[in-house]
């Protein structure tokens, strides 16, 4: 009241919120720029987006307590992840390939290219059954604006020749199936939901299975979304959805098995996603899957995320997945661009979250510690197996782990 009017709701989002501001060109019909200067006029529009700035620390630090469950002696279920790398189908990997190399090609070329080659390479393994097209903006080279669609190339559906399903597809339904025959509901959360959407696709496959689906879609009031499941998820043993949609304030403790069937880039999101279920009031252990294709962007990209998740681990402890203010999904394609075209080492895939960490009991915690195989069907190794087979490969290559700037690295 001191330090804000009434309806300083803007100043208030500026100094402790998260403002995204857009700068426009002006297209006003009166509008002619600087006739004489060449200047262009643009104009700045500011959107109050989740999240919250550190700065506000400084107004709660000395009227609060700061509590974790492991504080109040109140223990979660027992937490396990597992990461379930498939290989793509012959033609499926053959087509993936040629994209791949001739978009990141073009990407080297011209930065213009980049979001494409990364979009299409993260999203193509798993929209192969269906047929797609490769298109950029063509850009006017005098004002440097979108002038129509180009076609830079034609993706035709991958026949799976004689198996009805892709691998990806495949398993989630022989898992799910097992996952039921143990009494277990499941979250499968997709990253394609909106233009290219993938949700109708991967629920085929499970009711094929005989399982109950339902999916949670975009439509749904925030506010109703908790009782739109809860009427529904007796009658359920798979639920498919954005996990941006769940990420914040539902109770989801009616569903104990979590699957990633493709790989969420922001760890704010990952981790609440994950903790709709692994909170007060589940019975059952849980477990987190991961499925990535072999050799493909989303593999590169889920190492790349648990090289931060560990880095947050490091920086951040037991009160990593309470970051203030969420992680930037911009900020990580760049980076993981950035790896990919200079060529940089990441660990092997299994590795992701094979540290010896203890779990954190805090709400908001992280999730890095490794599990047991706990899924049929492919080949999955523990993590103690996995040393066994490396050996001393795999010591020599954790010691020399390159610290990513900016990061803080423990010498021990």
């Amino acid at each position: 009241r001191r330090d804000f009017a009434f309806q300083d709701e803007k100043r208030w989002a500026r100094l402790y919120g998260v403002l995204e501001t857009q700068r426009r060109r002006r297209r006003d019909e009166d509008d002619d720029d600087g006739v004489f200067t060449g200047n262009r006029r643009y104009r700045n529009q500011a959107k109050e987006q989740p999240g919250v700035s550190p700065a506000i620390v400084s107004r709660l630090l000395d009227t609060t307590v700061f509590l974790s469950l492991k504080d109040l002696n109140l223990a979660l279920p027992a937490y396990k992840e597992e990461v379930v790398s498939l290989d793509m189908l012959e033609d499926q990997g053959d087509q993936y390939r040629g994209m791949d190399t001739a978009l990141k090609q073009l990407a080297i070329q011209s930065r213009r290219y980049l979001s494409t080659w990364l979009q299409w390479s993260l999203a193509r393994p798993n929209s192969a059954f269906r047929d797609e097209a490769v298109m950029v903006d063509e850009v006017d080279s005098e004002d440097g604006e979108a002038v129509r669609k180009v076609t830079l190339m034609e993706l035709p559906a991958i026949n799976p020749n004689g198996h009805k399903w892709l691998p990806k597809e495949n398993w989630l339904a022989s898992f799910c199936k097992a996952e039921k025959q143990q009494g277990r509901k499941v979250l499968v959360y997709l990253r394609q939901t909106g233009t290219r959407d993938i949700q109708d696709r991967v629920e085929l496959p499970l009711q094929t299975a005989g399982l109950r689906v339902t999916i949670l879609g975009g439509n749904i009031n925030p506010r109703k979304r908790e009782e739109w499941i809860a009427k529904r998820v007796t009658g359920i043993d798979v639920m498919i959805c954005n996990p941006r949609l769940v990420e914040t304030g539902l109770d989801l403790v009616q569903f104990s098995t979590v699957i990633f069937f493709e790989p969420e880039f922001s760890l704010y999101t990952l981790w609440q996603s994950v903790r709709r279920v692994w909170r007060l009031g589940q019975t059952q252990p849980v477990k987190a899957i991961f499925s990535v294709y072999n050799s493909t962007m989303e593999a590169t990209a889920l190492r790349l995320m648990g090289r931060k998740m560990k880095a947050a681990q490091l920086v951040y402890g037991d009160e990593v997945g309470g970051a203030i203010v969420p992680e930037d999904e911009g900020d990580f394609l760049t980076q993981l661009a950035r790896d990919v075209l200079d060529g940089a080492k990441l660990p092997d895939l299994q590795t992701l979250f094979a540290d010896d960490l203890q779990v954190s009991h805090n709400p908001m915690g992280s999730l890095t510690t490794p599990s047991e195989v706990i899924v049929p069907g492919p080949k999955v190794l523990t993590w103690d197996e996995w040393v066994t087979q490396k050996t001393i490969v795999v010591r020599k290559t954790r010691r020399k782990e390159v610290v990513s700037e900016g990061q803080m690295g423990l010498g021990i």
